[in-house]
């Protein structure tokens, strides 16, 4: 199955293409989008987006990752946004979460544009993904996420120390939203 695309009323959801690797180095590669991630580098090196963008479809087809490019018809990328899929042993039973994450360009803050994302994506999650979960983490300083992750209906639940691969130790806000909750919302 081929990755899919989601359609909002300003934006389009759809696979990056190898041809968004520039864009993605100039819009990531701010040192503003940087500081609000804990995975993004600054200064962001050459050749990673088309790397990152190739790993996409592996990770669709083996059902790890959805990660979609985040467009609007007159800019063309303008972010990304992306479910990480796991199944996770909650009392005796398996559930499937997605960690949803996401960055938008320094341009394009403040639009309200990446909560529209959001909200489609988990949508996809729950309707047709079939997640029973979604998880979404911040870093304290980026207030602007957390209200992302409010607006899309994700709830508080605590913070965490996550142990980065060269060691370092980053506190964490996380949110979470289960299935239930989401449909009696809808």
């Amino acid at each position: 199955m081929p990755i899919p695309e989601i359609h909002t009323p300003r934006l389009w959801l759809r696979p990056f293409a190898l041809a968004d690797a520039r864009r993605v180095e100039e819009l990531a590669g701010h040192a503003d989008v940087a500081a609000g991630s804990v995975l993004i580098p600054h200064p962001y090196p050459r050749g990673l987006a088309a790397r990152w963008i190739e790993s996409h479809e592996g990770a669709w087809r083996e059902n790890r990752a959805l990660i979609l490019a985040v467009c609007r018809a007159e800019e063309g990328v303008i972010g990304s946004i992306s479910l990480l899929m796991e199944e996770q042993r909650q009392h005796q039973h398996l559930k499937l979460t997605g960690l949803l994450g996401y960055w938008l360009g320094r341009p394009y803050w403040g639009q309200g544009l990446m909560t529209e994302a959001a909200r489609a994506l988990i949508e996809f999650g729950f309707c047709e993904l079939g997640l029973d979960r979604i998880e979404a983490q911040h870093l304290p300083h980026n207030l602007a996420s957390g209200r992302v992750m409010r607006k899309s209906g994700l709830c508080y639940q605590d913070q965490i120390i996550e142990t980065m691969p060269d060691g370092r130790s980053i506190p964490l806000y996380r949110y979470c939203l289960d299935y239930p909750d989401w449909l009696a919302s809808q």
